[in-house]
């Protein structure tokens, strides 16, 4: 039995099967800075894929949760994180995004660290320092307090007590694997990526990832496109598919669409010369997966939403993104794109067709999504409405936090939502699922 802990922001009113959020969780800066205190500082947060820091000496650097940090591969091929901060007086060490170095040169003072290790090696100018100076090591990098990675996904947590990565990703982490297994020789980042800034708070964008109730609506001409492009098709009255809720706040919803996909749906505008190709892939799924987890990576569709920023939409092409708040009504996102290693060059630009085509920073729906933030943000800043509605497909006894339904319902969302409030509430991680209850119950109800 956990305490009845929560923020006063999330109201579930299980008799009429309303899910309900306070609009001030968009804009308020008491609520933004509760959120960076405990979502950002105790949840594990992506930083990286492997591929990124393939080989001994490879870095990558990136702000994750407020923080600068540098993700490294040692000469035995282990990963490191380290906050980019020289121990002298704190300066920004590496201002590189990526590349491989042997050591990281403070610009200050010239205090150099080994880039695998993060121990000091020089002072530049030594003397007046003692040969014990750093015997204890506390002038080396400060390494970051957890890192743990999950099929090439690293993530980081800055709380060191919290519970390991593999029990925190629940549910989550069969669909990582749907990622992962796309090919027998891994995954690996695309080069490039993406920033992008906009008006919006943080949490729009993960709501949208986890909404395909907005499809057919925000992005009708990519519909009208793809029905185009698919002849014979209804793209938005064929598609099918379920929304679950997948463990401490994780959630997906899976589709059925057949709007064509490197891995392994072939559709016409791909060409002739790719069919052959992409039914050699799908012959190696089957033949290593089986024939109908095969199915399933081939065919199906999918967003996964990582708790508490993490979105992997592998739908016709396949991208990770992260978001940040850079204020109340500001956000940040970062997005990559995702492929197989070993791809052929026509795969590839098929691959990247598709992904710029839909998620792309130009494409049909990133565009539409950033709008719809701008847009909700306003209408939440400038009305008097004082509640956001989540709950589409709601059941008066569902499990708010595994509860699943139609792909087009919110269960999903409202599983993110039920999460949030219990670590801003301060129940933290904990899985209890819901029971019953009367209007106006907490969504961290025990």
């Amino acid at each position: 039995m956990t305490s009845k802990l929560h923020t006063g922001f999330v109201v579930v009113d299980r008799d009429r099967c309303r899910f309900r959020v306070d609009r001030r969780t968009y804009s308020d800066r008491e609520v933004l800075r509760r959120e960076r205190d405990t979502l950002f500082r105790r949840c594990w947060l992506y930083v990286g894929h492997g591929s990124e820091i393939a080989t001994p000496g490879d870095f990558l650097t990136r702000t994750i949760g407020g923080y600068d940090l540098i993700l490294t591969r040692d000469r035995s091929g282990a990963a490191h994180a380290f906050f980019n901060s020289c121990t002298h007086r704190g300066a920004t060490i590496c201002r590189e995004l990526n590349g491989n170095a042997r050591v990281f040169a403070c610009p200050y003072h010239g205090w150099v660290f080994d880039a695998h290790t993060g121990k000091l090696r020089d002072q530049a100018a030594k003397s007046g320092y003692s040969d014990s100076f750093n015997s204890d090591g506390v002038y080396d990098l400060r390494r970051v307090p957890r890192l743990e990675a999950y099929r090439e996904f690293h993530f980081v947590n800055y709380d060191a007590n919290a519970m390991g990565l593999v029990e925190y990703l629940a549910g989550a982490a069969e669909f990582l694997d749907l990622v992962a297994d796309q090919s027998a020789d891994g995954m690996e980042i695309i080069a490039g990526g993406q920033e992008l800034h906009s008006s919006g708070n943080w949490k729009l964008l993960i709501e949208n990832s986890y909404d395909a109730y907005h499809g057919p609506t925000l992005h009708r001409s990519y519909f009208e496109f793809l029905d185009t492009r698919v002849s014979g098709q209804n793209m938005v009255a064929t598609q099918k598919g379920y929304g679950v809720g997948l463990g401490n706040g994780h959630g997906a919803f899976e589709i059925e669409l057949r709007s064509g996909r490197p891995v392994a749906q072939w559709i016409a505008p791909f060409g002739a010369e790719s069919k052959p190709v992409i039914a050699a892939i799908k012959r190696e799924l089957v033949e290593r997966l089986g024939e109908t987890r095969a199915e399933r990576v081939a065919e199906r569709q999918r967003n996964l939403i990582v708790f508490p920023n993490l979105v992997i939409n592998d739908n016709i092409g396949l991208s990770v993104r992260t978001v940040y708040p850079e204020g109340p009504d500001r956000l940040m996102a970062y997005v990559w794109a995702l492929g197989t290693r070993n791809e052929s060059p026509l795969l590839r630009k098929i691959r990247l067709d598709n992904y710029l085509t839909f998620v792309g920073p130009g494409g049909f729906a990133t565009p539409d999504d950033f709008e719809a933030f701008a847009l909700c943000q306003r209408g939440n800043d400038f009305t008097p409405a004082a509640w956001s509605d989540i709950s589409k497909g709601m059941t008066a006894d569902e499990d708010l936090l595994h509860a699943k339904g139609d792909f087009m319902d919110e269960a999903q969302m409202r599983s993110w939502w039920t999460q949030w409030d219990r670590m801003l509430g301060g129940a933290g991680q904990l899985q209890v699922p819901g029971s019953g209850g009367g209007q106006d119950e907490r969504a961290d109800h025990a």
